[in-house]
């Protein structure tokens, strides 16, 4: 009999259908069979839809459904509804990653092994995750630590020379490549969905991270390229990067924790002498120290600075 690991993994796709066939194809040639994969399309509006509907009638190693909210929910509402969901299924364990995150054929099947290999460590063990592998290197954005710095609370990546090792504590995740305990999840809570997108991973690393350790296992490997923005040009992103951040250093560190990340993103705008930058991330402020979550009625996605305030 094939052997399973008991495990949901949910994805989060919007508007990247080439990329959504490939991944979906590196899940059912795993070496280690999940239980079941939860997709949730964003309201996609380049065929991905139509193409998921006919990839729920193919024959699957691992049980298969698709989400499709009403409307785009941004990723921290996708996650928030596949993880939900994920959780009714009453899986041991629930995985998370993008859709454009290629999981390596073993990537499963080594998280497993570090797992049975170590039952001590379980035992207080909330997360474990796999090394996210951008190109020709390991992507350190994806799996920090936080340390406290003359600027405050800091999220510091862990240097790529502990990667070589069986594994390594971490604080900080991010969505891709990381597997949860059903158990934590439920006492942690799903991601905030008012973030709608940016942060909530972050945001929700620091909650599961309470509960007990969290650890990356690089031999499991996931490969993503990360599609960073230019930070030099005024974006929609600048406002739901600032607010969220300062709504969750600010939760989680105290007033400081919020002021100081304000302060490095307004410093970084002054020096580059970007008057629009700088608007959109005092709105950003504002609004994060209000608590203030969902789309803005002007920042929403695919908003530029030619389309005007």
């Amino acid at each position: 009999m094939e052997k399973r690991l008991d495990v949901s993994i949910v994805l989060v796709t919007f508007n990247r259908l080439n990329d959504l066939k490939k991944t979906l194809k590196a899940w059912s040639q795993q070496t280690l069979t999940p239980a079941r994969l939860i997709v949730v399309d964003n309201k996609s509006t380049d065929g991905t839809d139509e193409f998921l509907r006919g990839w729920l009638k193919e024959d699957t190693p691992f049980e298969k459904e698709v989400l499709f909210p009403p409307e785009n929910i941004g990723g921290s509402g996708g996650f928030y509804e596949g993880m939900k969901r994920a959780l009714e299924h009453e899986s041991g364990w629930v995985f998370v990653a993008d859709d454009d995150a290629v999981p390596a054929e073993t990537m499963l099947e080594k998280l497993n092994d570090y797992i049975e290999k170590h039952p001590a460590e379980m035992a207080d063990t909330v997360a474990v995750t796999s090394g996210v592998y951008n190109v020709d290197h390991f992507s350190g954005i994806h799996r920090c630590r936080i340390k406290k710095s003359i600027l405050g609370y800091v999220e510091s990546p862990v240097p790529e020379e502990e990667y070589s090792k069986e594994s390594f504590e971490i604080d900080i995740y991010s969505f891709v490549g990381t597997m949860m305990k059903s158990s934590a999840l439920k006492k942690a809570g799903l991601p905030r969905k008012e973030f709608f997108i940016y942060n909530d991973d972050y945001e929700h690393a620091l909650r599961v991270g309470k509960l007990g350790k969290m650890v990356c296992v690089p031999a499991s490997v996931m490969y993503h390229v990360d599609n960073l923005t230019n930070d030099e040009i005024p974006s929609w992103r600048d406002y739901y990067g600032t607010r969220n951040a300062v709504i969750m250093h600010r939760e989680h560190f105290g007033f400081f924790g919020g002021l100081t990340r304000s302060a490095r993103r307004i410093g970084i705008a002054l020096i580059r002498h970007n008057p629009t930058k700088i608007k959109i991330i005092w709105t950003g402020i504002r609004d994060g120290y209000k608590g203030k979550g969902g789309l803005h009625p002007i920042y929403r996605p695919g908003w530029t600075p030619e389309k005007g305030h």
